[in-house]
């Protein structure tokens, strides 16, 4: 067994299916859909209960929670005794099933310090309320529609209770409604959204007695997967921190806000202690040394958060961490008094504010000193700090009232459904009109007419310096990849250009296990997506490990790509997270392996072996080498790209089942911009697999294909009424035109051409006109042969070479639509 030391995961198992091969097929990955109970006690052994698809007898599980044990139960299948360490810091983990077919995205798994309980049944009514003791994390499911449950417990006058429910936290689908009654049955308090959608009421006991905290589905709705943590508590609880972030390295006084937090100190009434009617306030410092981007975080991060970077800092006898942001540049705290335009707050750039919109209709006005024709990249944080608020940000002249720009919403999704980023916080780009002092103002747009001084956020101000968060998951939307011996897998990657970034970013692997590769590819500028290529080698051990990728350019140093995960499916919104990993398995063996090259060199009939140079307005030829496995079954195979490049459009090809070899062939057009690029091509056909009469439909990848494009020279055209047909053994002629552009002035020699062929063809010969001086018209002469093959031809071109001293350096090609007819 090969295990990466490097960010080493706990194996709870003895991976009794390495053995254990496939012939030919890869059976569809596992996947973990519930994990029960979703937690347990530090220090602690909790017996849990794992639900989903494709386990298999021999599935084991795994965590990111280091010394922690894990023995499966010798008579119930999908059960586990887990012994967490008592060291294990308070926090939301990340838990794998793995069995023989491969590793499943993770589920949540939290470690807490609070005493833990399963619900029971039968606790649908207030009267059959279940008893438990404060400060008590209860487990429980609603399994079906309409199902609630009831618990009462005991606190005495003054206590402040803590009733939270984690469930969306937790990757659970139930949307939770908590409501608390006395012992007369009456409702006082309710909530169905404190964090998100996870409920939280917090109450001073008005007198001694039992009290009933109610659990529901806001529509009513249940399964197995609506699962449920509900904290009981009378213990620290911090909510959110003022400031929300930290310049990295320096120390910090931070202000926590929450409840019950003076149990947390060792004096009755420190000096760093106040408390509210709505919130205790207590004054911590955060080291120089604690103020560093740490990774992974034990709070959950969703996908509008692929930006965050800092800590996770728990309050000792806290139950829960609470993020807190770090930034490179200098953080200032916001004045009280900065309320009106009058009385902006002057910031120097770059820097970070973070404050609080606590009233009502509060807006909060800053200045700037800037130079004509500097440019500035504004950020708000808010939503994505989880902050209650809808953020406004604008920027207006030195006396507030003629407004230069406004910053909306980053409503453009560029991961869809897979991984939802659009968000309601502001940003963009702003250019100083001329030297002067200008006002930025930050109001909030929602919340009503009650003050909340959880509206934090967080102002960015800084030169327009790039950058970008690359995030990745499988093919199928998860954070686990499975790849066949002797196969591949897809990756999907995503990037986030912020602050005008636009230059060809570089994605690559380091520290692979062995067997595997895992080639660079490059996302081409301004482009966003793109596939990453993992393939293990046909004697590569099955183990479980690690993918680190990385993403880098010519201004932006290289940045961890984080994993990500669909948290469920059939969402209309999309619901995804970030993960501690990606995390990669080989498994069985591969039906058929393909390979791509898109670097063959062309040959010439006067200029000989020529290596391709490709531009805009060249063409890009994929040679695809199919190798099947079992002989006894050939089939036609398809060829098509994906992870194009947004301005390539998609081509098909067909390699015959005779064929272990073809082409597929891309246009560069002419506006593609000039930079690297990668792409892949799919392979669709059948193979036989085991325990199978007949072939089924198989799906391959082959490795990515990189290429450069420079800047072009010259751009052909082919003449609008160019014929689009020739008959067997007849001569058309088609007039076309031959454009030098960026400075180029040689001559330009055109040839007919198809993938792998120029000038003589299968059953179609062209010979072209040299372009010299100011010459930009021609006309080629294409023949066809009496036996030439009927059709529409493939991929048939217009090619030419600029000669710059008899050398062809240049090349360039426009698609002829021409078809061979009786």
């Amino acid at each position: 067994m090969s295990v990466p030391s490097k960010n080493r995961m706990v194996l709870c198992s003895v991976f009794a299916w390495f053995m254990t091969t496939q012939l030919w097929g890869q059976s569809p990955a596992p996947v973990l859909q519930t994990i029960f109970p979703a937690g347990g006690r530090a220090g602690s052994s909790v017996d849990v209960t794992i639900t989903g698809t494709n386990l298999g007898d021999a599935a084991i599980l795994e965590a990111n929670i280091p010394g922690m044990d894990c023995e499966p139960h010798e008579t119930e299948a999908g059960c586990f005794c887990l012994s967490i360490p008592d060291s294990t810091p308070v926090g939301a983990y990340d838990m794998r099933v793995t069995s023989k077919s491969g590793i499943s995205a993770p589920r949540t798994f939290f470690v807490g310090n609070r005493s833990e309980i399963l619900e029971t049944e039968s606790n649908d009514v207030l009267s059959k309320a279940e008893t438990v003791p404060l400060s008590t994390v209860v487990n429980g499911t609603i399994e079906k529609g309409g199902d609630q449950d009831c618990f009462t417990f005991n606190a005495q006058e003054g206590q402040r209770v803590i009733l939270e429910c984690t469930a969306k936290r937790g990757d659970s689908r139930l949307r939770a409604v908590l409501e608390v009654f006395n012992e007369q049955h009456e409702r006082i308090a309710s909530n169905r959204g404190y964090f998100g959608i996870d409920p939280l009421i917090q109450f001073h006991v008005p007198s001694d007695g039992s009290y009933i905290v109610k659990i529901y589905d806001l529509v009513f709705s249940g399964s197995l997967e609506h699962g449920y943590r509900l904290a009981i508590d009378t213990g620290p609880r911090v909510v959110f921190t003022v400031p929300a972030v930290v310049e990295i390295g320096k120390p910090t006084i931070v202000s926590l806000y929450g409840w019950n937090l003076l149990s947390a100190t060792n004096a009755p009434q420190p000096n760093n202690f106040t408390a509210t009617e709505t919130f205790d306030r207590l004054d911590v410092e955060i080291s120089g040394s604690r103020a560093q981007t740490t990774w992974p975080l034990t709070n959950r991060l969703n996908s509008i958060q692929y930006s965050f970077e800092g800590l996770a800092y728990h309050l000792p006898g806290a139950h829960k961490p609470v993020l807190l942001s770090v930034t490179d540049i200098p953080v200032i705290t916001d004045y009280n008094d900065n309320h009106e335009p009058e009385h902006a707050h002057h910031i120097s750039i770059p820097c970070e504010v973070s404050s609080q919109l606590t009233q009502s209709g509060q807006v909060d006005w800053f200045s700037l000193d800037a130079k004509r024709g500097e440019v500035f990249f504004l950020e708000a944080f808010g939503q994505r700090i989880q902050s209650p608020v809808d953020l406004d940000l604008r920027v207006f002249n030195k006396s507030g009232d003629v407004q230069l720009a406004e910053f909306g919403d980053e409503l453009t999704n560029l991961g869809k459904v897979t991984f939802p980023t659009s968000h309601l916080d502001p940003s963009g780009r702003w250019v100083a009109p001329e030297d002067g002092r200008y006002l930025i103002l930050v109001r909030n747009l929602i919340g009503g007419l009650k003050n909340d001084p959880r509206r934090v956020y967080r102002l960015s101000v800084r030169r327009e310096e790039p950058v970008f968060d690359v995030v990745a998951m499988s093919e199928n939307g998860d954070a686990s990849i499975n790849v066949s011996q002797g196969g591949r897998a897809v990756v999907d990657v995503l990037a986030v250009r912020r602050r005008g970034s636009n230059e060809s970013i570089r994605i690559y692997a380091q520290d692979l296990p062995a067997g595997l590769e895992c080639p660079e590819v490059w996302l081409g500028p301004d482009e966003n997506r793109a596939k990453i290529i993992v393939s293990a080698n046909h004697n590569a051990e099955l183990f479980d490990g690690t993918l680190n990728l990385f993403a880098e350019d010519s201004l932006v140093k290289a940045r961890p790509v984080r994993g990500t995960s669909i948290v469920r499916k059939n969402v209309p919104t999309g619901w995804s997270r970030l993960t501690e990993r990606l995390a990669v398995a080989t498994v069985g063996e591969a039906p058929l392996r393909a390979s791509a090259d898109g670097q063959q060199p062309r040959d010439h009939p006067l200029y000989g072996r020529l290596k391709v140079r490709h531009a805009p307005g060249g063409v890009l030829d994929v040679l695809v080498n199919v190798e099947r496995r079992d002989g006894r079954h050939r089939a036609d195979v398809k060829l098509s790209g994906v992870g194009l490049p947004a301005l390539i459009d998609n081509q098909t090809a067909i390699i015959p089942a005779s064929e272990d070899q073809g082409y597929v062939s891309f246009l560069l057009p002419t506006t593609l911009p000039i930079g690297k690029y990668s792409l892949v091509i799919k392979v669709e056909t059948t193979t036989l697999v085991a325990g199978k009469d007949e072939p089924i439909p198989t799906v391959v990848y082959t490795n990515p294909v990189n290429f450069t494009v420079n800047s072009a020279a010259f751009a052909i055209h082919v003449a609008a009424n160019a014929p689009q047909t020739i008959r067997r053994g007849e001569v058309v002629q088609v007039n076309y035109a031959a454009q030098r552009i960026n400075g180029f002035i040689g001559k330009i020699h055109s040839e007919l051409a198809a993938p792998g062929k120029v000038t003589e063809l299968i059953g179609l010969r062209g010979r072209g006109v040299t372009f010299v001086g100011q010459t930009e018209t021609g006309v080629i002469q294409i023949v066809a042969n009496d036996d030439a093959p009927l059709g529409q031809q493939p991929f048939l071109r217009i090619y030419g070479v600029g000669v710059v001293e008899d050398e062809a350096v240049f090349h360039g090609s426009c698609w002829l639509n021409l078809e061979i007819v009786e």
